[in-house]
């Protein structure tokens, strides 16, 4: 698998969108300037490791999900903001959301029998 740093740079951008941070802030975070981020987009150029690192760190991502696009827990950066949180509840809490989960799956196969027009 080729790693470009363009690819690098869009899955960044992404996090930093869906948690609504600046690209400003994460290059602050890891020493670097936001044209360096820029280069790497343009140029395709793969930043230093450290630099990789620091930047994953700040995004709360795998640095192989970073660079890859493929978690090496298997879990997208979403399910993995879910996780953290959920590992953040009491237990009273954790019984809450498997609650909630388990009436939103009890829905799913009339919402999907909906969507395929078999009601």
């Amino acid at each position: 698998m080729e790693v470009r740093g363009s690819d690098i740079v869009e899955r960044a951008d992404m996090i930093l969108k869906q948690r609504n941070l600046k690209r400003a802030s994460a290059c602050e975070y890891a020493g670097i300037s936001i044209s360096a981020m820029t280069d790497w987009s343009r140029r395709g150029t793969i930043p230093a490791a450290d630099t990789l690192y620091k930047v994953a760190t700040f995004l709360r991502v795998s640095l192989v999900w970073l660079l890859t696009g493929a978690d090496d827990a298997g879990l997208a950066p979403d399910e993995r903001d879910l996780l953290d949180g959920y590992r953040r509840l009491d237990d009273r809490d954790r019984q809450d959301v498997v609650g909630i989960i388990a009436v939103k799956l009890e829905r799913y196969p009339q919402r999907e029998a909906s969507r395929l027009g078999a009601d």
